[in-house]
């Protein structure tokens, strides 16, 4: 919306890629292309590894790939 109302057309002069798919993505306008992820398993990775470290327990894997999908809209 700031880039629209400083006269620059989406997505011909600046593309926008927005990220996790929030709600207002799809009913913008125009609708904003986004990376989803699937927030709510990400947030129960991070406090599960929270909670070990704050028990003082080794984190396995302290990188984890939990991939994204693209979501293709009318921005990018």
């Amino acid at each position: 919306m700031a880039a629209q109302a400083r006269g620059l057309s989406i997505p011909q002069q600046l593309a926008v890629i927005g990220f996790g798919d929030l709600d207002f993505a799809a009913a913008n306008y125009p609708a904003i292309s986004t990376v989803r992820i699937d927030r709510h398993r990400m947030g129960e990775l991070a406090a599960e590894q929270l909670l070990k470290r704050l028990q003082h327990q080794t984190v396995d894997n302290p990188i984890i790939d939990m991939g994204f999908t693209m979501v293709s809209r009318d921005s990018g």
